[in-house]
């Protein structure tokens, strides 16, 4: 029965190809490669979720807490660096271990961003006192369990001081400068907030600033090479070309240096792993000198002979090659052991299985060598195919001939092989 037009079109579309099978097609027609682009993994993203406080302390200048005190609602904040000397000059904290109830009281007072929804940032000058005076009364555990509250928001804004180089290196960090790179972060119209301008940028801001400054020099010196390498092109292409790819390998360098930086940075704000400077050296870690102080240590250290970090890290790696070979030794020493306790003087060779074979074992596995032996010799064999041609050579030659072999007493050193009967010919006619 023929088919329908409705079925052999529902055949085509069954079988046509997709845009893959098409490029494969046209590879192996043609010869050529097809244009198969597989794109590069990209890195790991961070989740936003990370960021969250870096937000608040770049673009609004410090973390918000609201608490409940008397049935008044309290909003604290995080204290920058110009704030915490402040009350360091006001409470008259002479060491960290003495402070004094007034200390605390004015950390609190400098602490309150807002008061039953009015804002003490406006005129701080006049709250502050009255503020201090009103934590005064309070009692002992009530001041202690809210100077620990503070405390954990300031412990909060310094995770996220620490977290801005990595919050630089993302594209929206870059989105955010280019909006508000040449204003002021802490004034009002930035942070949304009044008596903002008042407080002066923190760490994390000017972090924030200082870095992506260097890299807008960065990019801008990359636009000018750019520019300088397409001038060239025009005189020496095949000279440029080696520069290109130079740049290109010390591209991928930065971008994997920047990508290690912002892991280790994370790791330590999030995990409290340490980052330093360290060098790992079998067993042992080395930390090599990375400031002026560190190397002129060295330099004095290596002229009064003494061991410097040079050295170190040589008995380090002697000491690693060392420690291998002897666990090695034990390990060989520990088998040698073993055997002598099983087997004795036995020289004993190990195969597969664990128990011993049998007499019908062992005569199989001689059988079955022998077997793949006269296989091997076969396959090495030529058959012929021009049997007929064979034997008449043979007979022109005198092969073919019947040759008796008999037993006999003479002596052996005067034997001759048999030679055919033969006419002597001429080797040229004329």
């Amino acid at each position: 029965m023929p088919y329908t037009a409705e079925e052999k079109a529902a055949w085509n579309a069954g079988r046509a190809e997709s845009p893959e099978q098409q490029a494969l097609k046209k590879e192996y027609e043609t010869g050529r490669k097809a244009d198969i682009k597989i794109p590069p993994p990209k890195d790991p993203e961070v989740n936003p979720e990370v960021y969250r406080d870096v937000y608040q302390i770049l673009f609004k200048g410090f973390l918000t807490q609201a608490a409940e005190i008397n049935d008044v609602l309290f909003v604290f904040k995080s204290l920058n660096h110009h704030e915490l000397e402040m009350v360091k000059l006001v409470g008259g904290l002479r060491a960290e271990r003495d402070m004094s109830q007034h200390f605390l009281d004015m950390f609190l007072a400098y602490g309150v961003f807002m008061v039953d929804g009015q804002n003490i940032l406006l005129d701080r000058d006049r709250f502050v006192p009255e503020i201090a005076k009103t934590f005064s009364v309070f009692p002992p555990h009530a001041k202690t369990r809210v100077v620990r509250h503070l405390s954990e928001l300031n412990r909060r804004a310094n995770v996220a001081s620490l977290l801005t180089e990595a919050f630089s290196t993302e594209q929206y960090s870059r989105y955010r400068w280019t909006q508000i790179g040449g204003l002021d972060l802490m004034s009002p119209s930035i942070t949304g907030v009044g008596g903002t301008d008042r407080l002066g940028l923190n760490y994390a801001q000017l972090t924030w600033r200082s870095i992506n400054y260097y890299e807008d020099l960065y990019e801008q010196m990359e636009r000018d090479w750019e520019n300088a390498k397409f001038i060239g092109s025009c005189f020496a292409g095949k000279g440029i070309q080696k520069v290109y790819n130079q740049d290109q390998e010390r591209r991928r360098k930065r971008k994997e240096d920047i990508f290690a930086r912002k892991d280790a940075i994370i790791r330590l704000a999030l995990f409290g792993e340490d980052v330093t400077d360290q060098q790992q050296q079998g067993r042992a870690v080395m930390v090599s000198a990375r400031t002026t102080e560190d190397l002129s240590t060295q330099l004095e250290r290596d002229l009064r002979g003494e061991k410097d970090w040079h050295d170190e890290v040589i008995e380090a790696y002697d000491r690693l090659h060392r420690d291998t070979y002897e666990s090695q030794q034990d390990r060989i020493k520990q088998l040698t052991e073993a055997h002598q306790s099983e087997f004795g003087d036995l020289s004993v060779i190990g195969g597969t299985g664990s128990q011993p074979l049998s007499r019908a074992e062992v005569e199989e596995r001689i059988t079955r060598r022998k077997q793949l032996q006269a296989q091997s010799i076969h396959r090495q064999m030529v058959e012929t195919q021009f049997q007929e041609k064979v034997e008449r050579f043979n007979k022109k030659l005198g092969f073919d001939v019947p040759v008796s072999v008999e037993q006999t007493d003479r002596d052996p050193s005067n034997a001759r092989p048999l030679a055919p009967e033969r006419t002597p010919g001429r080797p040229f006619r004329r």
